[in-house]
Order: C-alpha cells, then sequence, then structure tokens
C-alpha cells in the first residue's frame, strides 16, 4: 500500500496464496475518499502479485462497510468514484471475497455486491436503506440486487429500505456462505481456498441477465403501491426506486446503470431529498446535549419516577433505582423534593415524540443516560429546557391559531383543509375533511404560523437546537417528512 493509505488498510497473506485486505476507517468504516484509494491499491497489489490467487475484503472494528461517507453527499465526490472500485472487483480474474460482519448497507453493501463471493458471520445485517434519505443506492445497488432475488424481492428490500440479516441473505442468494462469529478472517480464507480448489468460476452479477415480463413487473409495482400508499405522497424516492429496479429488468446492465445514475442525481438534487437528509441529521444531533459532546452517558440501572405518570411511561417497565429522577410534569420539574437536583429530569410523553426536560442543575451525564434508557426502549426523544407546553404542543396551537384567524378572514373551513393536505400537513395538524380549493395564501398562512411559533421556541432557549424542532414536528405528525420541518423551512 501506498505511504498515503497505509494507514487506512494492510495486505496480509495467508499461506502465500490468500491475501486479505483490512480497511480500518473508524467509527464505521465509511467509503471516505482515502478508503476508495486503499481499495484499487490493494486490487492492483494483488493483480500484480503472481503468488497470490485469491483476494479477501474485510474491515476492522465494529462493522463492515456501513456505507457511504455522508460528508460527502453535499460537495463533488473525489476519484476514484465508488464504481471505480466495484469495476476493480469485477474486473479481477482472481477471486474477490467481500467478508463481512456487523452492518454492509448502503454504499457498502453495493461493493460487496461487485465482488464475485459473499460471506458473513451470522449477526450480520445487510441492505439498501437510501430511501430513507430521499435517495436511490447510486452505485448499482438497483440493479444487482434484482438479478440476484427478482423483482418483488428487490422492491421490497430497495423501496422499503429494508435490512436482512445473514440468514435471509444467504436463503436469497445475496451471500454464499455464513461463517462463524469471531472467526470471520480465518473462515473467509477457508472459503476462497475451497473456490480456488473447486475451480469455481468467478460470478459477476452484473452479468446475470434478467428477463423482465411488462405485465408481471407492473403486477408487483401495483400491488407494492396499494400496500404502502403512504410512501408515494410527497416523497419522490420510492418511486424512483421502482424506476430503477424496472431499469434491471428491462434493460442491460450498463443501460440500467445509466438510468440508475440519472435517477439518483435527479432525487439527490430535489427538495424533498435535502428536508430528508436534514431530518437524519437532526434525529442524530437530537441524542446530544450541545456543549457536552465529549460527556458519555451515566450507565443507569434504575430511575426513580414522580408525579402524575402516564400510562406510557410506565409500559416501558424501567427498573427502580435512584441512579436518576424523573419528574413526570416536566413543568414542575424543580418541585422534586430530591435533594440532588443533579438527578433529576422531567418527562413529557407525547405521540410520536417525547420531551426530557432538563434544570438549570441537571447534570449532563444524567440527561444522557436518561436518553439512552428511552431510546434502548423505542422512544425518541429531544431535550428541551423547562417550559409550561410541550414543544409540539406549541406547533400545534401555532396551526390551529392560524386556522382562527383564516376562519375570522372569511375562508371556508375546506379550502383550508384542501390547502394544507395540498402542502402535506395531515389531520394531525390541521383536522378536517377536504374537498376545497387550493389556495397559495392559504398556504402561506399556515407555514408562515409554524415558522414563526420555531423562531419563538429558539429565541427562548426551549430547544437545545434549531433542528430539534423539525424532529418533534415530524415525528409528531404535525409536519409533512418531505418539507423537513418549520425550522428548516425557516432557514432557522
Amino acid at each position: 500500500m501506498s505511504a498515503a493509505t497505509a494507514k487506512t488498510a494492510h495486505l496480509t497473506a495467508h499461506n502465500g496464496t490468500i491475501a486479505v485486505l483490512t480497511v480500518t476507517n473508524p467509527p464505521v468504516n465509511a467509503l471516505s475518499h482515502h478508503v476508495r484509494v486503499a481499495l484499487c491499491e490493494g486490487v492492483d497489489q494483488v493483480l500484480a502479485d503472481e503468488s497470490i490467487r485469491a483476494l479477501i475484503i474485510q474491515c476492522a472494528g465494529r462493522t463492515f462497510f456501513a456505507g457511504a461517507d455522508v460528508k460527502e453527499l453535499n460537495r463533488p465526490i473525489e476519484p476514484p468514484l465508488l464504481g471505480d472500485v466495484m469495476a476493480a472487483f469485477e474486473a479481477s480474474g482472481k477471486p474477490v471475497i467481500a467478508a463481512m460482519h456487523g452492518t454492509a448497507l448502503g454504499g457498502g453493501f453495493e461493493v460487496a455486491l461487485a465482488a464475485h463471493f459473499r460471506v458473513a458471520v451470522p449477526s450480520t445485517t445487510v441492505g439498501l436503506p437510501e430511501v430513507a434519505l430521499g435517495l436511490l443506492p447510486g452505485a448499482g445497488g438497483t440493479q444487482r440486487v434484482p438479478r440476484i432475488v427478482g423483482v418483488e424481492a428487490a422492491v421490497e428490500m430497495i423501496a422499503l429500505g429494508r435490512k436482512v440479516g445473514a440468514a435471509e441473505a444467504l436463503e436469497l442468494g445475496l451471500i454464499d456462505a455464513v461463517v462463524e462469529e469471531g472467526r470471520l478472517e480465518e473462515q473467509a480464507v477457508a472459503f476462497a481456498e475451497q473456490v480456488l480448489r473447486e475451480g469455481r468460476s468467478l460470478r459477476r452479477v452484473r452479468d446475470v441477465v434478467m428477463h423482465g415480463d411488462a405485465a408481471e413487473i407492473e403486477r408487483i409495482f401495483a400491488g407494492f403501491r396499494k400496500r404502502h400508499p403512504e410512501m408515494f405522497v410527497g416523497l419522490k424516492a420510492p418511486e424512483g426506486a421502482l424506476q430503477a429496479i424496472e431499469a434491471a429488468a428491462t434493460l442491460s446492465f450498463d443501460e440500467g446503470i445509466v438510468r440508475e445514475r440519472d435517477i439518483a442525481r435527479a432525487l439527490t438534487a430535489s427538495p424533498e431529498s435535502a428536508a430528508q437528509r436534514h431530518l437524519f441529521f437532526a434525529e442524530r444531533a437530537a441524542a446530544k446535549l450541545a456543549g457536552a459532546e465529549a460527556v458519555q452517558p451515566h450507565p443507569l440501572a434504575g430511575v426513580t419516577l414522580q408525579g402524575e405518570v402516564d400510562d406510557r411511561l410506565l409500559k416501558l417497565a424501567l427498573p427502580d433505582g435512584q441512579d436518576a429522577v424523573i419528574r413526570c410534569n416536566a413543568a414542575g420539574l424543580e418541585a422534586s423534593s430530591e435533594s440532588d437536583p443533579s438527578r433529576v429530569v422531567g418527562i413529557a410523553t407525547g405521540e410520536g415524540l417525547w420531551e426530557i426536560a432538563l434544570g438549570d442543575c441537571t447534570a449532563p451525564d444524567v440527561a444522557l443516560g436518561v436518553m439512552a434508557m428511552l431510546r434502548s426502549k423505542g422512544v425518541q426523544s429531544i431535550f428541551v429546557r423547562l417550559g409550561a407546553v410541550r414543544v409540539a404542543d406549541r406547533l400545534a396551537a401555532a396551526l390551529t391559531r392560524a386556522v382562527d384567524v383564516l376562519l375570522a378572514e372569511g375562508r371556508d373551513m375546506a379550502d383550508i383543509v384542501a390547502s394544507a393536505r395540498d402542502y402535506g400537513f395531515g389531520p394531525e395538524a390541521i383536522p378536517g375533511e377536504g374537498g376545497g380549493a387550493v389556495d397559495e395564501a392559504i398556504i402561506e398562512t399556515l407555514v408562515s404560523a409554524g415558522v414563526a411559533e420555531a423562531r419563538a421556541l429558539v429565541a427562548e432557549g426551549r430547544v437545545m437546537r434549531a433542528s430539534d424542532i423539525d424532529v418533534a414536528a415530524v415525528k409528531g405528525g404535525l409536519w409533512p417528512l418531505w418539507r423537513g420541518g418549520p425550522a428548516f423551512v425557516g432557514g432557522l
């Protein structure tokens, strides 16, 4: 390996014939520029060495390539591109074997699909989840997966972004062998030796020919749309996924790749994807405390509940203990009888999202510990400062006031509802039946009300960051996903 990539990857040889290229790019082995360079260099080095007969690609740390480097999403990508790496794998006259553990998602799984063979430990998860970001797998995933699993299974994986465990991946043909946990490298080498011993032909997924039947494809697509109608309102990526899968079934691989890239570029440039990417990062940020990034969550063995405990909190069956005190009336947090206020947080439950209220004395590690405990129970939350009304309820009230203003101006409720639905507001935000006419002025009034309330929440210091408002708004059903939230719309 070159000096530039020596810290990223290293090659070792087993029995003088099997090379193992181990990539290290913590924390999740993202496919950053220096990683792509290292992969291309590794292939070139193996091909140049006549004594080496096969190459295994694996990753150090807790996971295989977990996907593309999200920091590269909004800027020009330096070559080699992911497609260049994959072309190098496929063009190799020596077997290339992807040895996977942890998660192989998005670009990480696309890289593995370009290898001739794939092995994985039982705990491995693979998938193409880009649709959640309003994107499309843009490095051949929509073209290779259908060639392995067929159109119907590919639709479920790609248009839904469904992740698949190792056992199911083996059954579908996405991987060739499941190997023992903790013995990945050793058994990947054994698999490579078996491939060489048996003289197996090198399998390039791109060479699989599909003979798509237009009527059958449309039947599959129609069924999917009927089962998931909500995915085709406002969102563009699910339909883009179907179009790309259709290209895989009806076009040559090279033609399908061009079609995939065209669709992927259009989605990346769309405002809907920009909104979904914003929310992706917003949800990640919401689990952190601004100014306390280096603080680790305090492991909570148990908590004490005070106040009127909501049934939703009781159903979590949190263990009893003294590590933290959860005051169930967040507005009355300071009324807690605890002598140590650093251990006290408030909880305000709600549909889709809970709020963790912090007092002036709440210790960051305790707050983060409560957040971690709720997340382990499947509850999404944001941190807030003390306030009498939940953030989500503040936003809902702002929309209600806007409707009242419109009605006072003589607007028809049917027109208000129709305009709200056209923008994407659901019945949780603006209740009522449609049937009226869409009016851009009505939409502007509703949107402006949400933006103004978001601005007020930021000014009051009720939230840790403006993007937390968007998480609350979208998760609470008050703002359409593909619009990003009131703070995003308002540029806060």
